[in-house]
């Protein structure tokens, strides 16, 4: 198509990302932005391209606000997953891991660290900016917001170490997270369950949201979500009482002894938004999770990074002493071993490709081991890499979370590329949501679209998308309210959705009726003004 080309995409109902109610618009496509959104009445030129799509809801592309598909430029097949459903935009970076930056004594640490959940990849970078350079080079499927990690600048700074940054260290993170937010970061993530992360306190993590500076945000998957969820939420606004932006990570109640706790926690941060804090969250529509195998761990025995952790795996002293600290209720570390239940605990990946789809409980039984010891074999064999799906929350909580207009929609999607039998998350997030929670009646369908567009990209900074308006980024969705559905399940976690029928990024149709149409017209974003 032409950039002088208009294209119209007539009959539909515009769902502007706005919140309010549908209106019977054409929306006029030109040189890769909207131009217009005439009424029916108005017929285009002779020489405009024109799209019937009657009958279905013409809306802004969606942003997932937590990905973890940094990857993606890097990789030599297209991954899909996300523009299928209608996703133009990915905030990745997040739960403290991103790609960058390496320091080079501290590189193989992060390699193996980044090894437990990403394909395996080259390092080619040191610097934030110098990572996105390299991913500039590969392209993008999907436009690429990146946060900083707070794992990755530890390690860079003094790696993997069970301890409190000296004074030093703490310049050096703070110097590094500045370098990034420079190169173009959106903000910062830490993910406090993983290491090393896990071993710091919020003093440290309040000296680098200072440096974010008002208009960055911070961006935490929590300490806890199960048995200390409450107070990890406090922790999580006491690191932010600098005034900084706070966006709390896939918000869940993780244990069956938190559940229907969910509007309590949800009360406690509507009090701090209404104090004037800026506090937001994202959810998925799952009442299962995903990460690292090795998260099953309690956090000393990620004490020196991945070489002591194997170690570890294969003394029989260390899985004695974490099998008791594993059983011990109210520990105040993430503790799947209770919050789930060995038998929810389901391998979904491993180097290997083996034991996909069997639960911790299973390999344990089939060994004639106790659940611990039979994780250790599985990850010594796997040198660390595999991940798991946990099946640990309540659908009820689910739907509170959702229902809140605050919350905003991110897959947690881990990276594409490990193969095995992912969380169905990643292929159907989106849909699902329009799908299920908006036909049952949970959130309403302009609702739906405005968390998953312009409530993002106010969180994040994310320029001239969000919303379907005169002026901004041609990033369109062209879905069927009626059909649209998610097609991925835990059995089956890669299959595609339903009811998305086309996806423009800058004007460039990229998806038309479930399929690729094999162009990466993303592009990487920078922030924008608020």
């Amino acid at each position: 198509m032409s950039t002088h080309q208009q294209t119209w995409l007539t009959g539909g109902t515009v769902v502007d990302g706005t919140g309010r109610p549908g209106e019977a618009r054409s929306v006029v496509l030109r040189g890769g932005r909207v131009e217009a959104l005439p009424a029916p009445r108005e017929s285009p030129p002779q020489d405009a391209e024109v799209v019937d799509v009657t009958g279905l809801v013409v809306c802004p592309g969606f942003i997932d606000t937590h990905s973890h598909a940094d990857n993606v430029p890097f990789l030599t097949q297209d991954d899909t997953s996300k523009i299928l459903q209608g996703v133009t935009t990915e905030v990745v970076g997040n739960c403290g891991f991103s790609l960058a930056p390496v320091d080079p004594a501290g590189a193989a640490d992060l390699a193996t660290l980044m090894g437990r959940i990403f394909p395996p990849m080259e390092f080619a970078w040191t610097s934030f900016g110098e990572l996105l350079a390299h991913a500039d080079a590969g392209g993008y499927v999907t436009n690429y917001a990146p946060l900083v990690g707070h794992n990755v600048l530890r390690i860079a700074a003094f790696g993997s170490l069970d301890r409190a940054p000296t004074p030093d260290e703490s310049t050096v993170m703070t110097a590094l997270l500045q370098d990034a937010l420079e190169a173009g970061a959106f903000g910062l993530s830490s993910g406090l369950i993983y290491p090393p992360g896990v071993f710091s306190l919020a003093e440290e993590l309040q000296v680098l949201t200072d440096a974010l500076g008002p208009d960055r945000v911070y961006a935490t998957h929590m300490r806890n979500e199960s048995l200390h969820l409450r107070d990890s939420v406090r922790e999580a606004l006491d690191t932010t009482r600098n005034g900084r932006r706070l966006h709390i990570s896939h918000l869940k109640a993780a244990d069956r002894a938190q559940w229907g706790r969910m509007g309590d926690v949800l009360d406690e941060l509507d009090a701090a938004w209404e104090s004037g804090r800026l506090v937001t969250q994202d959810a998925y529509p799952y009442a299962a999770g995903s990460t690292m195998l090795t998260a099953i761990l309690p956090p000393w025995f990620h004490d020196g990074g991945s070489e002591a952790v194997l170690s570890r795996l294969r003394s029989p002293e260390a899985l004695d002493r974490a099998e008791r600290d594993l059983a011990r209720p109210g520990s105040r570390f993430e503790n799947f071993a209770l919050s789930a239940g060995w038998e929810n605990v389901v391998v979904s990946s491993t180097a290997s490709d083996r034991h996909v789809g069997s639960s911790i409980a299973q390999l344990a039984r089939e060994a004639g081991t106790t659940p611990l010891r039979a994780a250790a074999q599985l990850l010594v064999e796997e040198d660390l890499s595999a991940t798991m799906v946990m099946h640990m929350m309540d659908e009820a909580d689910v739907r509170t979370v959702l229902a809140h207009p605050r919350t905003a929609i991110g897959s947690d999607g881990l990276p594409p590329g490990t193969g095995g039998r992912p969380h169905p998350r990643t292929f159907g997030t989106f849909p699902r949501v329009l799908g299920r929670y908006v036909r049952d009646g949970t959130v309403l369908l302009e609702e739906a679209v405005r968390r998953m567009t312009s409530l993002p990209a106010e969180i994040f900074a994310i320029p001239e998308r969000g919303t379907l308006r005169p002026g901004l980024v041609a990033d369109v969705v062209c879905l069927d309210p009626r059909t649209v559905a998610d097609g991925a399940t835990y059995e089956d976690p890669t299959v595609p959705p339903t009811g998305i029928h086309r996806v423009y990024q800058g004007g460039t149709l990229v998806a038309l009726d479930g399929a690729w149409q094999g162009r990466r017209a993303g592009r990487r974003l920078t922030p924008g003004d608020r």
